[in-house]
């Protein structure tokens, strides 16, 4: 793909009217606005990035039609790639296909009444002695940069279900560590050109309370508005998405749960050379694949700029 090809919109009908309710999005701006930012993006000292029109417009849609704010994100984007090396080194999905293959973290097959992607996390399938917290972030991270390829879920959004039957007391050790789960929670919702609609927690238990005290201060108020508590009430998950998306294990009609499992983790390592070639862009001097160089600046420095965040 040439860097500055002409971006081909793909988008339905109904779906350009939602992006243009919505996002700002019309056609006489898209191509003007992809430009704009591009031209932005290239002048920033240090920074390689792609400048096809698939990707830049994934970050204007996110900010809606804000160039200057999208130029932001983009540089937000490709710092936490540099600069958190947990979630980013070998930033490959064969790196993490234990991860994937787990069913710790996954994507349903279909989309929800509302044309949002939903991602799942499963407590349950989590042996914290095996795979580390790092690594869910990872794989999880490696799932979103796939979704958010698709324009459908550039424009609809991506709800998350929290399900933590099964938590246990070795599990709120690992997760009780700040820095982490601030570096975490911060790049899924500021690193990425995604529209976070919404999170929905499943069979909560006390063990969880110390751990959502920890994730609560980082999130925006909005988004902090789009929680929903269902307990083991799954009547009102399927008012929020709709049965038809969710597997057997939440009372839904949908695929099973391994089978969108093994459907995702196909379809990232078969990706596996698109995320080689794009691992190599970045900021100049600051780490290949993901990884950050010695005496670069570090998260630690870019965590307090996730303490306020965006999400639309």
């Amino acid at each position: 793909m040439a860097e500055d090809e002409k971006y081909v919109c793909t988008l339905s009908s109904a779906l350009k009217k939602q992006a243009e309710d919505e996002l700002n999005e019309t056609d006489s701006n898209r191509d003007r606005d992809i430009q704009a930012l591009r031209e932005k993006v290239k002048r920033e000292p240090g920074l390689n990035s792609r400048t096809d029109g698939k990707f830049l417009v994934r970050f204007l849609r996110t900010r809606k039609y804000n160039v200057e704010r999208a130029f932001q994100l983009v540089q937000s984007y490709y710092r936490a790639r540099a600069d958190t090396p947990e979630f980013f080194d070998n930033f490959l999905p064969s790196s993490m296909r234990h991860v994937l293959e787990s069913g710790i973290v996954a994507v349903m097959k279909d989309r929800d009444k509302e044309g949002r992607r939903v991602m799942v996390f499963r407590a349950e399938k989590w042996d914290p002695n095996v795979i580390q917290l790092a690594d869910i972030f990872k794989a999880g991270f490696l799932l979103m940069d796939k979704i958010i390829e698709e324009e459908e879920t550039q424009v609809s959004g991506v709800v998350f279900i929290e399900d933590l039957a099964g938590l246990t007391a070795t599990q709120v050790y690992y997760f009780s560590s700040p820095t982490l789960l601030y570096k975490g929670y911060g790049c899924f919702q500021n690193a990425f050109p995604c529209r976070i609609k919404g999170a929905h927690y499943l069979n909560e238990s006390p063990l969880f309370d110390g751990v959502f005290a920890i994730i609560k201060p980082v999130l925006s108020e909005k988004l902090k508005s789009r929680l929903r508590m269902h307990g083991k009430v799954y009547d009102t998950l399927h008012e929020c998405l709709g049965k038809h998306v969710l597997p057997p294990d939440y009372g839904g009609d949908g695929p099973d749960y391994d089978d969108c499992v093994k459907f995702w983790t196909e379809k990232l390592l078969a990706s596996e050379q698109d995320f080689i070639k794009y691992n190599k862009k970045g900021f100049v001097g600051r780490g290949n694949l993901g990884t950050s160089s010695a005496g670069d600046e570090t998260m630690s420095g870019m965590a307090g700029s996730f303490k306020k965040l965006n999400v639309d």
